[in-house]
């Protein structure tokens, strides 16, 4: 019977592994996400980055192509296993990751006046702000909540961030 499954892929080989898996006839899923970046003063998209770095969902079916055949690809380390059997994803699992990353649009629009922001690289990682105006030509200015008071902070060149709200002022 064919079930989802998690194959471990060698650094950074997934979409090598999904290939020669898909030349086999193997179903493959790669989730994969895309972020911005401020670089010299301009918001610049990255790359689609996999969403699980190192793991790829293969559907198949044991009785037809053989896990050994599987682990043997190209790219593949081996199947998540527990107690010696290939560990079985729920189809539900996939069917959402399927709806939510899947053919899901690459936003690289820049931020605007008043978007709020989370902050995923420097001294500030984790932290959210709120956009405001870009300053000059390698610059931003966000306005973070720093000891119960909002501090305007110049950000350099290559900041990484998320938008998480749309216009929305503090």
């Amino acid at each position: 019977m064919e079930n989802w499954y998690v194959a471990q892929t060698k650094h950074a080989q997934e979409k090598r592994a999904r290939q020669h898996l898909e030349d086999q006839g193997v179903t493959c899923l790669l989730p994969v996400f895309s972020r911005v970046r401020l670089r010299n003063g301009r918001v610049r998209d990255i790359a689609p980055q996999p969403l699980f770095p190192g793991y790829l969902f293969v559907r198949f079916d044991p009785d037809v192509v053989h896990t050994t055949a599987i682990k043997g690809t190209r790219g593949i380390s081996t199947l998540i296993s527990f107690g010696g059997l290939p560990s079985v994803v729920p189809d539900h699992v996939i069917t959402q990751l399927e709806a939510g990353w899947e053919g899901a649009p690459v936003t690289t629009d820049a931020p605007v006046n008043g978007d709020r922001v989370m902050i995923e690289d420097g001294a500030f990682e984790g932290l959210e702000a709120v956009w405001c105006e870009p300053d000059g030509m390698k610059r931003a200015i966000l306005l973070l909540t720093l000891m119960n008071r909002q501090v305007r902070v110049p950000v350099e060149s290559h900041l990484r961030f998320h938008i998480t709200a749309r216009g929305v002022a503090a």
